[in-house]
Order: C-alpha cells, then structure tokens, then sequence
C-alpha cells in the first residue's frame, strides 16, 4: 500500500507539471507578456471586483506580497489601474481597464480549452467521482497543514 501511495503522490505531481505546461503554452500563444498565474489572478478580479488584496491572497492561495507584485505587473500592462479609496486613503481599489476585460474574455476560452483537452473522453459519473476522490486529497492536505505538521 505505501508503494502504491508514493506512486499516486507522483503521478499526482507530474499530472499536476503537465497541466501547468499545458496552460503556459497556450498562454506563450496569446502573446500578451501575462504569465499564467497573472491571468488567474485578473480572472479572478474579473469575478471579485471588489475583493481585498489579502482576500485575492488567500482565494488564490498565494502571499499578499505576491498578489502586490502580480497587481503591480498588471497595472504596469495596463490591465488594471488602481484608483485611492475615498472612503480610506491608506488603500487603493483595483479596477479592471478595458484591456484587462478583454484578457479576461481570452484567458477563460483558453483554460476551458486546456481542461476540455484534458477531460477528454471522462463520462460524467468518472468525472464527478475524481471530483470526490480529489477533494478527499485537499482535505486530507488541508488538515495537515491545520495541524501545523
């Protein structure tokens, strides 16, 4: 049994390596200068206008630093502006531009293509039980980590 687990945890990986290869290189296609985790992130945004950038830190399981520097990026691309919030002047409120909007629309037609691919041939039932089996796995994750292990 402990074989077969270490050959799940790997292969779990490398599927894991091979979808993030898959999507940078659609993404590399689009030519835009946005990296993969960029676009999650403005979709994001897309999705959550008004979330709070340690919000958007912890939806994508990223730090805040990160999310700072991929905002920063972005607004640098001119998908994004922030603009000082009226209310408090300490923080800014992220706005998607026109151009971020239309990089939205391109990065969801591509992630759909990418998981259409890679779902390719599942029915419906095989599909829905590796969505139980996997959320199994990040719950048995996430208590790990609650652990503090």
């Amino acid at each position: 049994m402990r074989e077969l687990y270490r050959e799940t945890a790997e292969l779990f990986r490398r599927t894991d390596c091979r979808l993030r290869r898959c999507i940078e290189r659609e993404l590399r296609r689009l030519d835009e200068g946005v990296y993969r985790s960029q676009h999650r992130l403005l979709m994001r945004l897309g999705k959550n206008p008004n979330c709070a950038q340690n919000e958007l830190a912890a939806s994508l399981d990223i730090s805040p630093a990160a999310v700072a520097v991929s905002i920063r990026k972005l607004e640098d691309g001119g998908y994004l502006k922030r603009v000082m919030n009226a209310d408090d002047h300490r923080s800014n409120q992220v706005t998607i531009t026109d151009k971020g909007n239309e990089l939205i629309c391109k990065s969801i037609s591509l992630f759909d293509k990418v998981e259409q691919g890679m779902f390719e041939g599942f029915e419906e039932a095989e599909l829905e039980s590796l969505y139980r089996l996997l959320q199994k796995v990040y719950q048995n994750l996430d208590k790990k980590l609650g652990d503090g292990e």
